[in-house]
């Protein structure tokens, strides 16, 4: 299904009040295929010329949920200044093809993405607007599909293959067509020798809208695409987990990926480096303030990302970053050449970039590469 992008007509900015995104800042999305660019006419009709963001302000994107956490962490903290930034809100995108195209237009400085999407966006936008990575944020898969309740699944231990082709025939919901649930989604019906075709996707929106997609059995199953949501969409339908990426059992293919990249656009590594650092250096302090004071990162995490009914949810996923995931961080985040290039093998796969279009040395400058 071609849903549209719900992008309302006026976006939160970074000064603290409301800003028109200009007419002619909305670019298509070429990465994605077809699928992504019906979602453009309806972009474009928003808003009237108007920055997105008032003169001095960074305009980072971010998103509530434990993948833009430690954005969360630096507004709360007041800690963006330290950095040379001023930040007063984040602009917060309906998806992550939303984010794409405000970075590549301008409209946006900096944002945390699905690498895949960053990959696409790079290789087909034009030279010095292009999305740059300059950070991997996180380095193992956050994606998840969750199962409706109602239907009936294969039991836990059965394997990936047998989990995925009960989806055959199903309405699958994911964020946006194109964006980064949608194309796992892809991936691992590909990997489970299925195709597209095989069920019907539809564009519900975040994990809010999916709730009650779930609960009134619009679909069938959802990818979820944080840690943290899996479970508190678990939690709030009663559904279960089909099948989560990251688990040791998956495919390699599924679960050896870095799924979120850092990205600003090209044009601000040489307009506005220092405050390209800054952004990278405060994402490093909001980790070390999240590690050392965990029960009040947990308490953060919850009640910015689920409405605080899901402290313990939050709590383990503070417990399973420092276990998991900071072992596999680089310093600064920087961008390591085999997961990077990992990553742009499986955008070449998809079609999203030709053979040899986007290329590590190109993708990340050389200040961000490990």
């Amino acid at each position: 299904m071609n849903a549209p992008l719900h992008l309302p007509g006026r976006i939160r900015s970074g000064r603290g009040g409301e800003a028109s995104v200009s007419r002619r800042s909305l670019i298509k999305y070429f990465g994605a295929g077809a699928a992504a660019l019906g979602a453009t006419p309806f972009l474009a009709g928003c808003g009237v010329e108007e920055p997105a963001a008032a003169a001095g302000e960074y305009a980072i994107g971010a998103f509530p949920g434990d993948s833009y956490f430690f954005d969360t962490i630096n507004l709360a903290q007041k800690q963006y200044a330290k950095h040379g930034l001023t930040v007063s809100e984040h602009l917060v995108a309906q998806s992550g093809v939303q984010g794409m195209q405000l970075l590549v237009a301008g409209s946006l400085n900096a944002t945390a993405v699905d690498t895949l999407l960053l990959v696409a966006s790079h290789g087909n936008a034009s030279k010095g607007k292009r999305p740059m990575m300059v950070g991997a944020r996180m380095p193992e898969s956050s994606y998840a599909i969750i199962g409706n309740k109602n239907v009936k699944w294969p039991s836990e231990d059965a394997s990936f293959e047998e989990k995925i082709r009960a989806l055959k025939g199903k309405k699958v919901g994911v964020t946006a067509i194109g964006a980064g649930s949608d194309l796992q989604l892809r991936l691992a019906l590909e990997t489970a020798g299925l195709t597209y075709d095989d069920i019907t996707p539809l564009a519900v929106g975040t994990s809010a809208q999916m709730i009650p997609n779930l609960n009134n059995d619009r679909v069938d199953a959802v990818v979820s695409v944080q840690w943290t949501s899996t479970r508190f969409l678990c939690e709030a339908t009663g559904s279960s987990i089909l099948a989560e990426f990251s688990a040791d059992n998956m495919p390699d293919v599924m679960r050896n990926q870095a799924v979120v990249g850092l990205a600003v656009q090209e044009s601000s590594l040489e307009n506005d480096l220092d405050r390209v650092k800054g952004w990278i250096s405060a994402n490093e302090e909001a980790e070390t303030w999240m590690l050392e004071n965990r029960a009040d990162a947990a308490k953060l995490l919850d009640t910015t990302s689920m409405n605080g009914k899901g402290l313990p949810i939050a709590e383990a996923y503070i417990e399973h970053y420092a276990k998991n995931i900071k072992p596999k961080v680089k310093p600064m985040f920087k961008a390591p050449r085999e997961s990077t290039e990992r990553m742009i093998k499986l955008a070449e796969r998809f079609g999203n970039i030709e053979k040899g279009q986007v290329t590590y040395e190109s993708l990340v400058p050389e200040f961000a590469r490990a």
